[in-house]
């Protein structure tokens, strides 16, 4: 049974009309991820997990002009508009239907020097994020990076008000500054998007540190996490080269 089956069209069309007030600092998180991966000087595959309306896919095509970028996602309404928005880089990007949790696709002709994800992995279980990061960390080349920015648990109730306080104020703010209203942040709690707030079995996000465990466990070098704000952090490692 997919992990990805609660997800409907219907939200994929709210994600893609709102994403940009509802993840805190997005354009940062991009920023951070294409930052993090190793030098592409020659052609390469990189796959991006769960690709959306190819936002992230974007931004690393810019980044590394020899770069391919696979555009993987379970939701038809995403890959058709991640294929619109991202035509102009011919087929230096295409895209592919997946659901995250079939192990089918971890297993590829040419090993990626980089998968990527943004916003997928919480709904991963705990084993079930374990297994993601064994099989990604035999998939990749040797010096390949896995960089994933995504929802974590807080571990106290300290930290869960702190993240839901904080997501809130991001949703309000980032609303304000690009409609010049609260829109946004009445749509974000209408929907019922922050599993902070409303928790649902869809959202599975782990604590940061037990994934840094799994990580290292899986034989991932460099584990860190390298942003976090509002329950959302951006965290990886890479594999050793030759």
């Amino acid at each position: 049974m997919s992990v990805q089956q609660d997800w409907e069209e219907t939200d994929s069309s709210d994600f893609i009309e709102f994403g940009d007030f509802f993840v805190p600092e997005r354009e940062v998180q991009m920023d951070v991820v294409a930052s993090l991966l190793p030098p592409i000087g020659e052609p390469a595959e990189i796959l991006d997990l769960c690709c959306g309306q190819g936002r992230l896919s974007d931004t690393l095509l810019k980044a590394f002009p020899l770069a391919t970028v696979v555009g993987m996602d379970l939701s038809s309404t995403m890959l058709s508009v991640a294929a619109r928005e991202l035509a102009a880089h011919g087929d230096r990007f295409r895209t592919e239907r997946f659901d995250l949790q079939d192990r089918g696709w971890r297993t590829r002709s040419v090993a990626p020097a980089a998968v990527v994800s943004s916003l997928a992995v919480h709904h991963l279980d705990g084993p079930g994020k374990q297994e993601l990061f064994r099989d990604v960390h035999a998939l990749l080349r040797p010096g390949g990076a896995l960089v994933i920015a995504d929802l974590v648990q807080p571990t106290g109730a300290r930290g869960l008000a702190l993240a839901r306080r904080m997501w809130n104020e991001s949703v309000r703010e980032q609303g304000i500054a690009g409609t010049g209203g609260t829109k946004p942040y009445e749509e974000f709690h209408a929907l019922e998007w922050s599993c902070f707030e409303y928790p649902d079995e869809l959202d599975k996000p782990s604590p940061v540190l037990q994934q840094l465990q799994w990580l290292t466990a899986a034989g991932f070098q460099e584990v860190d996490v390298y942003w976090m704000k509002a329950g959302h952090a951006v965290y990886g490692g890479v594999k050793a080269g030759e």
